[in-house]
């Protein structure tokens, strides 16, 4: 079998799931980014990985809370739910076929997923920002969650009523955005090249008289 970069086992269920290259994070950041854009039609204050307020000395129910100064969501945005209140949204893409869910239905493994990101930011989002999390947890191939439904589904709703556009056009137009953007991401997790780039050479002070003459490149050009 061939090697990965990362040294292990290279097929098609390691290619979608390897960190090596930051495939991973182009395929995450995309549909991060085209989420705020659509945001942005409808919502106030939208912010991509904004950074959450400090902690003064708060106590959460669960040990896995993130109590980071330097923790950050995906995507904020004011007056999607309410006039005013400031929703945060949680961006997740998972390789069911991965042999961390295994022995879960797809069902279970998005429930999972939303459970371990309700875990970590829930708590401090409604008692430090008194704002709501959302959540929108994708597979590799496009499926989405309860909770991503519907998020999109309002979203669309919200559009539609701006726009003056039926809002199955609008759902229509979305899922394919969405669709292709992870189908884009998969082909890149499977085709790019995870091998570090060619040194490049630093020319500041690089000699150029004798490479020329060792190469005779002169000759081959006059």
């Amino acid at each position: 079998m061939l090697l990965c970069e990362c040294i292990c086992g290279n097929d098609v269920n390691h290619a979608i799931i390897c960190k090596q290259g930051g495939f991973i994070c182009i395929r995450h950041d995309e549909v991060r980014d085209l989420t705020a854009q659509m945001l942005e039609e409808v919502c106030k204050d939208v912010t991509i990985e904004p950074t959450l307020l400090p902690l003064g000395g708060e106590n959460f129910r669960y040990r896995t809370s993130n109590t980071s100064d330097k923790a950050r969501v995906d995507v904020s945005a004011r007056g999607f739910w309410a006039l005013g209140q400031l929703s945060f949204f949680g961006i997740q893409i998972f390789d069911p076929m991965a042999p961390y869910y295994n022995n879960l239905t797809i069902e279970a493994s998005h429930s999972l997923n939303e459970y371990e990101k309700i875990r970590m930011y829930k708590e401090r989002l409604q008692n430090v920002h008194q704002g709501s999390l959302n959540l929108t947890i994708f597979t590799t191939s496009g499926g989405m969650g309860p909770r991503a439904k519907a998020f999109y589904s309002r979203l669309a709703e919200m559009m539609a009523e701006k726009k003056q556009q039926p809002k199955s056009s609008i759902v229509s137009w979305m899922r394919c955005r969405l669709s292709f953007t992870l189908l884009r991401s998969a082909i890149l997790c499977l085709r790019g090249t995870r091998s570090p780039p060619p040194k490049s050479a630093h020319i500041q002070n690089l000699d150029f008289e004798q490479p020329v003459i060792d190469s005779r490149v002169n000759e081959r050009l006059y």
